[in-house]
């Protein structure tokens, strides 16, 4: 976890369409064929897609074989399972929700939240169950 946590935070690069792998492409495409305005970046050995699907925003790491690896989901706060809206509730009253969004990497699915306050901005993981998550936060 470590390691995509590092490979996420690294530095990144803009890829045009033209410099992309078809291999890497074409995996993305299988899993999302209706994808648009998207845009790539090279992150350490992934390549990371920023892309709408009937106009929600995702993001997703391909490896250079072509596999989605991660996916991340623009959602509105009231998709939050009910167990995270209470943990914010509880924890965090002060700040107020400013982003919130789902990743599914290895077959699990974590939820990250960005919250604001005068000044300060906090990044939180979440499980579905409402405990932190030791899973990197994905900007």
């Amino acid at each position: 976890m470590l390691a995509a946590g590092t490979l996420l935070t690294g530095c990144s690069q803009k890829i045009s369409m033209g410099n992309m792998p078809s291999v890497v492409q074409n995996g993305l495409k299988s899993q999302f064929p209706n994808a648009v305005n998207l845009e790539w970046e090279k992150n350490g050995d992934l390549f990371e897609a920023e892309f709408d699907v009937n106009q929600q925003e995702y993001a997703a790491l391909v490896d250079a074989t072509g596999k989605v690896v991660a996916v991340k989901q623009e959602i509105d706060a009231t998709q939050l399972p009910a167990p995270i809206q209470q943990q914010i509730q509880t924890s965090h009253q002060d700040y107020a929700l400013d982003d919130a969004e789902k990743v599914e990497r290895n077959g699990q699915v974590f939820y990250q939240v960005e919250l604001q306050k005068t000044m300060s901005e906090l990044k939180q993981v979440y499980t579905a169950e409402g405990a932190s998550s030791p899973e990197a936060f994905w900007d």
